[in-house]
């Protein structure tokens, strides 16, 4: 739906757009009405329907105009003489733009989880921004799995430092992006491993565990309704039970969203572990991550709506999940990692890096289809060698 084509409509529909902003990022996307959009801008509801059909086109103009920004500021920088220089300039535009549209960036992490047509509008067109601007340096397809690899390392430094601590995010983190993109992960070879070996090993709730048939159950429903969307009748029946077996197991419907994220947190960080039980140093076990992570994935395509639905509805499943992960993963970098052994010696700024490389990569690949021509240990040499 067009808005009227006067310097007033246009005025009216920004003003909407920018008041749907503050609205969701106070209340939640899922949480929010038509009615709270209005009052924020002070306008009748019945002129919303002038200028958007429904909340959800006034989210999809809301990600848009983020994106477009996003995309301005960055391709609007001087190029830059080398790969880590144009990494830095890349991530300095990008957090200053994010920064100045914070509403709406936490809007469109909520509204992504749940349309991946708007998640790929979003960060398609971004990440073929930055793919542009670091393909000066470096051939094509490994010019996109730079791309993508900068955008998650930019994503979760500006979820954990700006959404997350609420505060901005410091020049520390702009400089250690710049250089795990440009530089690789580690000077180390990057360990190579056979096809044949990958594949998801996903374990089956047993048939007499009801508890367990009950806590798949959940998972896949959240994943396919949404946490507001799903009904307890619902969960039972795809397990295969009566409505009322499900309060044996869960006390309400927020409890059984609890236990799944928990299930899925513990269920990520054993495989990891498993996968990387022969490593025989730190990168190794970072290679080996990478390749749990897309497994997982796999085994769990519903898990990224799961995680950020449930972050919205309860936000101490956010450190529950992502903070506990940050936690251990820093401490264990800290523990393991030999001086030297990667490219920055920050391993909380290292862990917050891994997490958010293996998040967009693991999406883009996994979930998407996306790097066609490139394998699983192509994608992942790109990424651990840097810009050569």
């Amino acid at each position: 739906m067009s808005a009227p084509a006067t310097p007033k409509g246009l005025r009216t529909r920004e003003r909407l757009i920018e008041a749907s902003g503050a609205v969701f990022a106070r209340k939640g996307c899922a949480a929010s009405g038509v009615a709270d959009i209005c009052a924020a801008a002070g306008l009748a509801v019945g002129g919303f329907y002038r200028y958007f059909a429904s909340k959800e086109e006034i989210i999809a103009a809301l990600t848009r105009e983020l994106r477009d920004e996003l995309i301005c500021a960055i391709s609007g920088l001087p190029q830059q003489e080398d790969a880590e220089k144009e990494a830095l300039a890349i991530a300095g535009a990008f957090f200053e733009a994010a920064s100045a549209r914070l509403d709406s960036f936490k809007a469109m992490r909520e509204a992504e989880a749940a349309d991946e047509a708007l998640a790929r509008d979003f960060y398609g067109p971004l990440a073929e921004v930055l793919a542009g601007r670091l393909g000066r340096f470096t051939p094509g397809p490994r010019a996109a799995a730079h791309a993508w690899a900068l955008l998650g390392m930019l994503y979760f430094y500006a979820v954990k430092f700006m959404v997350w601590d609420k505060g901005a995010v410091p020049a520390r983190a702009s400089a250690a992006a710049a250089r795990l993109c440009a530089k690789g992960l580690s000077e180390k070879s990057f360990p190579w491993w056979e096809p044949a070996l990958a594949g998801p090993t996903k374990v089956r709730p047993a048939p007499g565990d009801t508890g367990a048939i009950m806590l798949a159950a959940a998972e896949e429903v959240f994943g396919r309704c949404g946490y507001n969307g799903a009904r307890v009748s619902e969960i039972a029946k795809k397990a295969g039970f009566a409505a009322g077996t499900f309060y044996l197991f869960f006390a309400s419907k927020e409890e059984a969203l609890e236990k799944v994220v928990m299930r899925m947190r513990d269920c990520l960080v054993k495989k990891a572990a498993a996968y990387s039980a022969g490593a025989g140093n730190r990168v190794e076990t970072e290679a080996m991550a990478f390749r749990a992570l897309f497994d997982f994935i796999r085994e769990h395509p519903y898990g990224y709506r799961i995680m950020r639905e449930a972050e919205f509805t309860d936000e101490s499943l956010a450190d529950a999940y992502y903070g506990y992960i940050l936690r251990n993963y820093a401490a264990q970098l800290k523990k393991t990692a030999v001086a030297g052994e990667f490219n920055i010696d920050d391993h909380e700024l290292l862990a917050l890096a891994l997490m958010g490389i293996g998040h967009m990569l693991g999406m883009k690949r996994v979930l998407w289809g996306g790097f066609r021509g490139m394998s699983e240990n192509e994608l992942l040499k790109a990424v651990f060698e840097g810009i050569k």
